[in-house]
């Protein structure tokens, strides 16, 4: 199990003796592996209490706060299982569900999503928000991104190793496990309220989420642009020809400055946005050209695994 963790100081002791209760119920041995991203509360010495009481339980420390699928891409470089699952630890992603994971992937399944159907108490205009950005997401994307489901997945070992080739640094599994293929199948559950703090995953990490998305998985933006481009350019052509006819036929001064005004201000807001497009692109291939680490480790604390 591998579990990013931000300031879940409140949470963390539930959602270990939830998990431990789970788990022991299942066929199979287990550990839990958090990654601490960068927690400015006392999240840490709740891990280390974990540890020290616990041999299955392991934790990573982030050098800083990189972000969940960083948190989440420094669990899974470190799993070394046939299988892995990753969660949230709000408890939000509910442990009676592994259950059914474990039994899909008995069943031949390499991957198994949990897609949520609803969440408890969650605000309307948030879920109205979240559907729109799901279906405006699948409408452009170049690769399935399930609606509704996060990051709470079981995946094979063999998924696994294919993940870790992928060469990009800046990482969606929502995108990337869809991408890779395999048996693959979907779980639905009711996602609970979260068992103590606050959500760390507000409006702006969504749009976060819908631009990765976006212009991880998709090059529509530029295709639409092209298109804008084209259709621009022969409008202005036409317009160009009535100006010249109209000056053939003798008359001094073509009408319509106001339109003429109209249709460059158009067009020049149609190539700057264009610009800023192509510029968030651009930005994409310099983080992937630097080749900066995903994440940074300060600290790791596992028990080795008996054999």
């Amino acid at each position: 199990m591998v579990l990013p963790v931000f300031n879940e100081e409140i949470v963390l002791a539930r959602t270990y003796e939830e998990l431990r209760a789970t788990l022991e119920g299942l066929d199979a041995d287990w550990r839990l592996l958090f990654v601490n991203d960068g927690s400015r509360d006392g999240t840490v010495g709740v891990l280390e209490q974990l540890y020290q009481n616990d041999e299955r339980v392991g934790y990573l420390l982030l050098s800083r706060n990189f972000g969940h699928q960083a948190a989440l891409s420094a669990g899974l470089d470190h799993a070394d299982t046939d299988i892995v699952v990753s969660m949230d630890a709000d408890l939000q992603h509910p442990p009676a569900l592994l259950q059914s994971m474990l039994a899909a992937w008995r069943a031949g399944y390499d991957v198994v999503h949990a897609r949520k159907l609803a969440t408890v108490d969650l605000p309307k205009a948030r879920s109205i928000a979240t559907s729109l950005a799901y279906k405006a997401i699948s409408r452009v994307a170049q690769v399935e991104i399930i609606e509704q489901a996060s990051d709470y997945r079981l995946i094979d070992r063999q998924v696994l190793d294919a993940l870790r080739t992928l060469p990009e640094l800046g990482r969606l599994y929502r995108g990337l496990t869809p991408w890779v293929g395999f048996r693959q199948c979907i779980v639905p559950y009711v996602a609970a309220q979260r068992a103590g703090g606050t959500s760390q995953y507000g409006l702006k990490q969504l749009g976060g989420l819908f631009a990765r998305a976006l212009f991880d998985f998709s090059d529509v933006p530029l295709h639409v642009g092209l298109v804008l481009g084209g259709f621009a350019m022969v409008f202005s052509v036409l317009y160009l020809s009535f100006i010249m006819l109209w000056m053939l036929l003798g008359e001094s001064r073509p009408p319509g400055w106001a339109s003429s005004v109209s249709v460059t201000l158009v067009l020049n807001s149609v190539i700057l946005a264009f610009l800023g497009i192509i510029g968030v692109y651009v930005a994409r291939l310099y983080n992937e050209v630097r080749r900066r680490p995903t994440y940074l480790l300060s600290r790791v604390r596992t028990h080795e695994p008996k054999t």
